[in-house]
């Protein structure tokens, strides 16, 4: 369904209400309205990464494709090794990258390196530091079960197995994988062109003076670095002032242009906050207040064939909302298999902590290392317009909607920085 169909038959989500969107229903009204590009393209491998995949990756070989050693140590037959006094000739040595040619007797066995290919008729590897070596004997008391130490011909990975499904974001170790089964190419989707501009007639830029009543346009540089790292194409517009008419030809030449448009400012109820207003206009908007704290303000709609996220102003504000809804839907829009929203971690909480019902909070914290244990502790400053906050900050403490009290020491869900800015 479409988001006009879906506006003008609100029976399909009883409880829709543009005007008070709850956390949970905003994330399943993204996953059902945005589309994944079609557009696909191939890369080499070294520069494919934080792209997603196009289609499965299948082997093209076993991994690994001969029998070789795990460990430093001894090749043995395993039917000639007896429960005790075990002695066997050290009757050659196998390096990585070099095979045995010649033939052995079956009371001799023969040093090997992590890697080496075991030898036909060979089929159990002892760690060197589990013998003991006299005058080119081998001694040991025991017997190891048969096939230890040995990593078997597509123990990894099998001919024809599907090595990395479609809809995976690549990253190091994926392209690693790649390498290791000797693909130089993959298909890929194309990265989304996302157009962003800021708002606000009090919004100056970098390099001038600051007059009273000025701020400068932290927000631009915020979100287009959350943008970069997610391998985005992003096409900047600047800081566009307070003017429906400007701001409506911004709007439709960022649709023409783009597939994903996101401003930051104007979508409030202020007497400047013209956004929801144009883009009711020119185009359609599904929802426009969170029931979150911050980010209360956010409009997400469509303007022709592109999608459009209106975020707040104030930067805490914009951050959280980028994060919690922006990022995934951006990941979903460039052919992530499946829409995912960034997912929790518990600790305990260093605080009590006594709050009002009605919205889901993201509060800035420091999770604090205690012996051999963490906990989690908020920042007393947590004003939507405090950025300085955010950058001591290392996690959100998230509370949900209906919690009022959270007592010092019990567990909460926390969103850690590090991967996710």
């Amino acid at each position: 369904m479409k988001i006009n169909e879906f506006l003008k038959d609100k029976g399909c989500l009883s409880e829709y209400d543009p005007n008070t969107m709850s956390y949970e229903k905003a994330l399943m009204l993204l996953e059902q309205f945005l589309t994944v590009t079609k557009k696909t393209t191939h890369l080499p491998i070294e520069e494919a990464q934080g792209c997603f995949l196009a289609e499965d990756i299948r082997s093209p070989v076993n991994v690994p494709n001969y029998n070789n050693s795990a460990m430093d140590g001894y090749v043995f037959r395993h039917k000639f090794i007896k429960p005790k006094n075990n002695k066997f000739k050290i009757d050659g040595k196998i390096l990585a990258g070099h095979p045995l040619k010649t033939k052995n007797s079956s009371i001799s066995c023969l040093q090997i390196m992590t890697g080496g290919m075991i030898p036909r008729t060979f089929d159990t590897v002892i760690p060197q530091e589990l013998v003991q070596i006299n005058h080119g004997i081998v001694e040991f008391d025991f017997k190891p079960k048969v096939g230890a130490n040995i990593r078997k011909i597509g123990e990894d990975i099998k001919k024809n197995q599907v090595a990395i499904k479609q809809g995976v974001c690549l990253n190091a170790c994926n392209i690693g994988l790649l390498a290791s089964l000797g693909i130089t190419k993959v298909k890929v989707f194309q990265c989304i062109r996302i157009g962003f501009f800021s708002t606000g007639d009090e919004v100056v830029q970098l390099g001038s003076k600051i007059k009273a009543g000025q701020v400068y346009d932290s927000n631009r540089f915020l979100i287009k670095a959350f943008i970069k790292k997610m391998y985005a194409c992003l096409v900047d517009y600047g800081n566009l002032s307070d003017d429906k008419i400007l701001l409506e030809n911004q709007l439709k030449k960022a649709s023409r242009e783009c597939d994903l448009i996101i401003t930051t400012g104007g979508v409030s109820v202020g007497e400047a906050d013209y956004m929801k207003e144009i883009l009711t206009k020119i185009g359609q908007v599904l929802f426009w207040k969170m029931a979150i704290k911050p980010g209360r303000p956010m409009a997400f709609g469509k303007v022709n064939k592109a999608f459009y996220f209106g975020l707040p102003g104030n930067p805490v504000s914009a951050a959280v909302t980028f994060l919690q809804f922006v990022k995934p839907s951006i990941r979903f829009m460039m052919g992530s298999a499946k829409f995912e929203k960034l997912p929790y971690v518990q600790l305990k909480i260093n605080a009590e902590v006594q709050r009002k019902k009605g919205r889901k909070e993201f509060v800035r914290g420091i999770i604090q290392r205690q012996g051999k244990s963490c906990s989690v502790i908020p920042l007393l400053q947590q004003g939507s317009g405090m950025l300085k906050s955010m950058s001591d900050a290392n996690c959100f403490i998230v509370f949900d909607a209906d919690q009022d009290l959270i007592r010092k020491n019990s567990y909460v869900n926390i969103l850690p920085f590090d991967g996710i800015i």
